[in-house]
């Protein structure tokens, strides 16, 4: 079943010392990546899922740091350690832009 539009997941997962990181997914679908903006805590993870049937992307960051080409239902995942603002985007398709704040 193909699901068409996503809100930001959070799944709790066990970190040492007894603190917790968060899992944030983000659909990509519909040439757009959905939520476009999130804000997360500094060590928590981005999983971008791509959800299209028949296209490929990827998730570029302007710091440099870029995924692989995501076929449909494929996934990638970043885990920021560092608090600022990280944009990316999708390098086939330009005008798919996003961006993730990092809070400490």
């Amino acid at each position: 079943m193909r699901i068409a539009t996503l809100t930001a997941a959070l799944v709790a997962t066990a970190f040492s010392g007894g603190a917790s990181a968060a899992e944030v997914e983000v659909l990509i679908d519909k040439n757009r990546y959905e939520p476009a903006s999130i804000t997360v805590k500094a060590g928590d993870t981005v999983v971008w899922r791509n959800a299209e049937t028949r296209t490929s992307h990827d998730v570029a960051f302007d710091d440099d740091v870029q995924s692989e080409r995501l076929m449909p239902e494929d996934q990638y995942r970043r885990t920021f350690a560092t608090p600022g603002r990280y944009r990316y985007h999708c390098v086939p398709h330009p005008h798919m832009k996003g961006e993730v704040v990092v809070e400490p």
